[in-house]
C-alpha cells in the first residue's frame, strides 16, 4: 500500500465574470477528491481493490481578482465542512457558496420566469447611488453587488465552521494567498558602495519600489509564532471577519471599471516588509536595506489583485518549495496547477507584417502602459527552477465526437474584457459547468504522472494491478516501449459514468439578449451622465462655463452611451453569441 503524499497547490488566475468558470473547476475538483477519500474507505479491506491508494492533499490554494474571490470562497466552503457539488443547472440558490456567489452574482430575480420581480446584477452596478458629486465617481460601474457577494458568504457561514470540518485532503497548515495590488509603493534600497571624500560623505543607496502585496493567511494560525509573517484566518472573529472581506472585494477590485479599496491599519509594516524579503528573495548577505518601521501599519489604496500578479504560481510554488525542499525531478511529490480562464496564449496574433518601430508621441503612449505592465508581472526566477512541477487547465469546448475545438470561443462569460457575464446568468451558468466539464477531462486526461508500483519514491508505489488497469494510460516512447502513466487525483465517477470527453452539462451556447439589452440604454446614459458630473464637478470654477458644460455634458452622455451600445453588440456579435 502506498504511503506516498502529492501536495498540491492551486492557483487561481484573474478572471472579472469568468470566475463562473474557475468556480465550476474547484467545484468538480473538489467533488473528485471526496469522492476518491470515499472509495478508499470503502475498499480498504480489499486486498484488490481496483482503488489507486496513494495521498494527495491540498497544502495552498493562491488567486488574483476573481480567482482570489473563488479562493477565499472555496476557503470558507470547506471551512464550513457542508460543501456540496452542483451536478445539474439549477435555477433557485443550491446552499452551494461557489455555485451561488458566481452563478447567481447578486441577482434578486428567477431565470427563465418573466413574473419574476427585481434586479438583474447588471442592471445593479449601473445604478448611481454611488456617486458623490463631491468626491467624483468611485467607478465606471457600481460595486455595490460586489460588496453583497462578498459579505453574504460570511454572513452564510455557518458558527460551528472551523478547522476540524477540514476534509482529509485538505492540509491542517493550509495556505490561502491574495494578491493584492497597491497604488502606494513598498520601497527598500540596494546599498551602493560606501565611498567617502571631501565632496561626498556617503554614496546614498538606490531606491526600489515594489507595488504588489500578498495577503498570506494561515488558516493553523499561531499567534506567538507567526505574527509579523503570516495573516491569521478567523472568520468568526470579527476584526479578522471584516479583514478577509475587505481583501476579498479588494483583490476583486478592477482598476477604473470597479472601486478600489482602502486599508487603513489592517496591515501591519512588519509583516509586509517580512513578506517582500521572502517573496523578493531578498536574503540576509544581500546589500539590501529595508528601512524600518515609521508606523506600525502601512495605509495603501488596493485598485486589484491582477494588475501586476495575475496567475499567482509563484507564490503558491514558493510556499511548497519552502515546505517541502527541493524538487524531486524524477518522481515529484509537490506541484501546482494553474487554472486560467484568459490563458495568454490566445492573445497571440501571427502575422508575416510585425512591425515594432514606433515613432509617433501616440504610438509611444499606447504601447508604455502595456509595457510596463509587462515588466511588472514578471515573476521571481525562483520558481522558474526545472523539476517544479506546474500544469496550466484553461477553456476548451470540442465538437460532439470530435477532439476539436468548437467555432466560437469557449467561454460565454469571456465578451467585453470579461466584464460581459455581469449581463446575463445564462452566461454563467453555462462557464460554471464549462468549468466543471474541463475539470473532469483534465483529471483523467493531463494530470498524470509516470507509474512505478516497484519504487518506494514512486507516487504509486504498491498500488494494485486492479487499480493500473482500471485508470492507466499507456505512453509510447521514441524506442517504441510503452510507459504507465496513472492519474494524481483519479476521477472515480470514470468507473461507471460517462466517459465521452465531449459531453457537456450544458451543451448550448447561451445568446446575446439584444432586446433586452436594448432596455438597459436608459440605465446606462444615467450612469454615463452622472459620471462625468462627479468627475467635472469642483473643476469647473467659471460661472458662465458652468452651463455651458451642463450643456455638453447631457450632449457627451449621449454619444457616450451610443457607442457603449454599439460596442457591446459587436463584441458579442463576434464572439457568435
Amino acid at each position: 500500500m502506498s504511503k506516498q503524499t502529492f501536495h498540491l497547490g492551486l492557483s487561481l488566475a484573474g478572471a472579472v465574470s469568468a470566475g463562473a468558470y474557475t468556480a465550476g473547476f474547484m467545484d468538480y475538483l473538489l467533488e473528485a477528491l471526496s469522492e476518491w477519500e470515499k472509495a478508499k474507505l470503502e475498499q480498504i479491506d480489499n486486498p484488490d481493490s481496483n482503488i489507486p491508494n496513494h495521498k494527495v492533499v491540498i497544502d495552498a490554494i493562491g488567486g488574483a481578482s476573481a480567482g482570489g474571490m473563488v479562493g477565499m470562497i472555496s476557503t470558507l466552503a470547506l471551512y464550513s465542512g457542508n460543501w456540496k457539488p452542483v451536478k445539474k443547472v439549477s435555477n433557485v440558490k443550491t446552499g452551494n457558496f461557489l455555485y451561488d456567489s458566481w452563478v447567481f452574482l447578486d441577482d434578486d430575480i428567477t431565470p427563465n420566469n418573466e413574473k419574476s420581480r427585481g434586479m438583474a446584477t447588471f442592471e445593479k452596478m449601473l445604478d448611481t447611488s454611488d456617486i458623490a458629486t463631491d468626491h467624483g465617481a468611485p467607478s465606471l460601474l457600481n460595486s455595490t453587488p460586489i460588496d453583497a457577494i462578498a459579505e453574504r458568504v460570511f454572513d452564510e457561514l455557518p458558527k460551528d465552521a472551523g478547522l476540524d470540518k477540514l476534509p482529509s485532503f485538505i492540509s491542517e497548515d493550509l495556505r490561502l494567498l491574495i494578491t493584492l495590488t497597491s497604488l502606494r509603493p513598498i520601497d527598500y534600497k540596494v546599498k551602493l558602495s560606501r565611498i567617502k571624500s571631501k565632496f561626498l560623505d556617503e554614496t546614498p543607496s538606490h531606491r526600489v519600489s515594489s507595488h504588489d502585496v500578498v495577503a498570506h493567511f494561515k488558516l493553523n494560525y499561531d499567534s506567538a509564532s507567526d505574527k509579523g509573517h503570516y495573516l491569521p484566518f478567523l472568520p468568526h472573529n470579527l476584526d479578522s471577519r471584516n479583514f478577509l472581506i475587505k481583501v476579498t472585494k479588494a483583490t476583486g477590485a478592477f482598476p477604473i471599471g470597479l472601486k478600489p479599496r482602502y486599508f487603513n491599519d489592517e496591515f501591519a509594516t512588519e509583516y509586509l516588509n517580512n513578506s517582500l524579503k521572502v517573496r523578493k528573495s531578498l536574503l540576509e548577505d544581500m546589500d539590501v536595506l529595508i528601512d524600518k518601521e515609521e508606523t506600525p501599519n502601512f495605509q495603501f489604496t488596493a485598485i486589484d489583485g491582477g494588475t501586476i500578479n495575475n496567475e499567482p504560481f509563484d507564490e503558491v510554488l514558493r510556499h511548497l518549495i519552502n515546505t517541502h525542499g527541493a524538487p524531486n525531478i524524477e518522481n515529484p511529490k509537490f506541484g501546482t496547477v494553474l487554472i486560467d480562464p484568459f490563458p495568454s496564449f490566445f492573445d497571440a496574433i501571427k502575422t508575416d507584417k510585425i512591425n515594432y518601430k514606433i515613432s509617433s508621441i501616440v504610438g509611444i503612449l499606447g504601447a508604455l502602459v502595456p509595457t510596463i505592465l509587462n515588466q511588472a508581472r514578471n515573476k521571481q526566477t525562483d520558481t522558474y527552477g526545472v523539476g517544479l512541477f506546474k500544469l496550466m487547465s484553461f477553456p476548451r469546448k470540442l465538437k460532439p465526437g470530435k477532439m476539436e475545438v468548437r467555432d466560437h470561443p469557449p467561454l460565454a462569460t469571456g465578451a467585453l474584457e470579461g466584464f460581459g457575464g455581469f449581463i446575463d446568468i445564462k452566461f454563467r451558468q453555462h462557464d460554471f459547468f464549462l468549468g466543471r466539464d474541463n475539470a473532469r477531462n483534465f483529471l483523467r486526461g493531463i494530470l498524470f504522472l509516470e507509474c512505478d508500483k516497484n519504487d518506494p519514491d514512486n507516487l504509486f508505489y504498491g498500488v494494485n494491478d486492479a487499480a493500473i488497469a482500471e485508470f492507466r494510460r499507456l505512453v509510447k516512447q521514441d524506442d517504441g516501449s510503452e510507459k504507465i502513466y496513472m492519474p494524481i487525483i483519479p476521477d472515480i465517477s470514470k468507473i461507471e459514468g460517462d466517459t465521452n470527453p465531449t459531453s457537456y452539462e450544458v451543451e448550448d451556447f447561451p445568446k446575446f439578449d439584444s432586446k433586452a439589452f436594448k432596455k438597459l440604454e436608459k440605465p446606462i446614459k444615467k450612469r454615463v451622465k452622472a459620471i462625468l458630473k462627479a468627475e467635472l464637478n469642483g473643476r469647473i470654477s467659471s460661472w458662465i462655463l458652468r452651463p455651458i458644460v451642463s450643456v455638453f455634458r447631457g450632449v457627451f452622455a449621449s454619444k457616450i452611451t451610443k457607442w457603449i451600445m454599439i460596442q457591446v453588440e459587436a463584441d458579442f456579435k463576434q464572439r457568435k453569441m
